[in-house]
């Protein structure tokens, strides 16, 4: 205690209580402490640590509360408004998370992870030249970083600034490699490998139209749509036409380069470009889902939803809902989205339901429904065997 106590005096920060020490194996250990506290600094730091653990629990919402009491209590501490600018991110509440960004930056205008979330926040709401002065930023605050390089030339990709991020993916690797870095190093080549597929092009004379050619044939494993699709991405004029290039490039980048992250960025940027379409927030939505971030997923289906019901959505809900434990809204979700177009996704979500209560006779049933719709995937076939129907093609003549 003694030590922490002068680190606390040299850092001109409060000394917190004992109960700090078990905040992250006991989320509730300062509860009372914080309670009682009545010194604004310290209550302060006691509610950004609860915070941060709420949040490395996904407990997002409870995490806010904490942040905006941690903030009212001490406007000046920088660490708070930088938590809540994270908080706010994760909940895709970017506007937010930027004017939280903006107060940390004013109040350590020298530290490197300020700018860094402001870049995340900028990101967000597809303000890639924002992103770009925050990114160079970091890089000239750690210099010898090459993740820091390294994320400035993902930002320069964004607006086509293609050789300026060539030059970081190299000094980043060459930082990475004298640092003996092999984590820094696999990214700096991966950054690399994705400005070939940004750039490299099928030749065609208009890449929107092969853009958009391949949304239309369902070929989105073509050799050079990924370029053409950027290119065309770049150069489009309005907000709805780089949203619609780019739920194209994610198709793109799913079945050409089996990249699912990008993916998910390109589809989380078309929300940010179009945010008032809900198949953008569908698509976002049904993609969290696959990557089994149901929370995620069912926060953007419901923005769906909202905004233009459809089985669809209606049908990864369900999906979302049963993953989250929400049964009866599961229920309810697969059944309405069955009532406006029979699907294999509401009718698995229907078949595991039914499983879950113990009434095989119904998921098997619900299951071979699904089959009969065309679906084939390697995990309907395992429900099938395990209400056993080991041959599901004899079974779906019958």
């Amino acid at each position: 205690m003694i030590l922490l106590a002068a680190l606390a005096l040299l850092l001109d920060e409060p000394e917190l209580p004992p109960c700090v020490a078990q905040l992250q194996t006991e989320p509730s250990a300062c509860d009372s402490a914080i309670a009682t506290e009545n010194n604004r600094r310290v209550k302060a730091r006691l509610l950004l640590r609860r915070a941060y653990m709420r949040n490395e629990k996904y407990q997002y919402e409870e995490a806010l509360k904490d942040l905006d009491a941690a903030v009212a209590a001490d406007p000046a501490y920088g660490v708070a408004w930088h938590e809540r600018s994270y908080t706010h991110g994760e909940l895709r509440a970017f506007a937010q998370a930027l004017a939280d960004s903006d107060r940390d930056v004013a109040l350590r205008p020298g530290e490197a992870d300020a700018y860094r979330e402001r870049a995340f926040a900028r990101h967000g709401l597809a303000d890639f030249s924002g992103e770009l002065e925050d990114r160079s930023k970091v890089a000239a605050l750690e210099p010898k970083k090459p993740d820091s390089r390294i994320a400035r030339g993902r930002a320069a990709l964004w607006l086509g600034r293609f050789d300026e991020a060539r030059a970081d993916a190299a000094e980043g690797l060459t930082l990475a490699q004298a640092a003996g870095d092999s984590n820094g190093a696999a990214k700096a080549r991966a950054l690399q490998t994705d400005i070939t597929l940004w750039t490299t092009r099928s030749g065609v004379a208009d890449p929107e139209a092969a853009c958009r050619q391949s949304d239309k044939t369902g070929r989105f494993g073509m050799a050079g749509l990924i370029g053409d699709c950027t290119a065309a991405f770049l150069a489009a004029k309005t907000p709805r036409a780089r949203a619609e290039l780019l739920t194209i490039r994610a198709l793109a980048f799913l079945v050409a380069a089996r990249d699912q992250a990008a993916a998910i960025d390109d589809q989380a940027i078309a929300v940010a470009l179009d945010p008032g379409e809900g198949d953008w927030h569908a698509n976002l939505g049904g993609s969290y889902v696959m990557a089994r971030h149901s929370w995620a997923g069912k926060r953007e289906l419901d923005i769906a939803i909202g905004l233009k019901d459809n089985w669809g959505a209606r049908a990864e809900r369900a999906a979302a809902r049963y993953n989250l434990k929400d049964y009866d809204g599961a229920a309810a979700d697969a059944k309405k989205s069955i009532e406006m177009q029979p699907n294999d996704v509401a009718l698995v979500v229907l078949g595991d339901l039914a499983r879950d209560r113990g009434d095989k006779g119904s998921a098997k049933l619900y299951w071979m429904t699904a089959y009969r719709l065309g679906e084939r995937d390697d995990d309907l076939l395992t429900r099938l065997k395990g209400v056993g129907v080991d041959d599901p093609e004899k079974e779906a003549k019958r």
